[in-house]
């Protein structure tokens, strides 16, 4: 069975809570109810320098 994806939604809340609101990824996971490692995933993605995230 495949992977439910990951809505693009979650991914800039993910960024918002993490940069915006300094939470911890675990505080993060919880707060969305994701896995730590997506957390760590998007916030990996969005740090690259080549990567533009606009989040609002």
């Amino acid at each position: 069975m495949p992977k439910q994806r990951i809505s693009l939604r979650m991914i800039k809340d993910v960024i918002r809570l993490k940069w915006h609101a300094k939470l911890s990824h675990e505080q993060v996971a919880t707060a969305l109810k994701i896995s730590k490692g997506a957390v760590a995933k998007y916030v990996s993605v969005a740090s690259r320098p080549s990567t533009v995230a606009v989040v609002s």
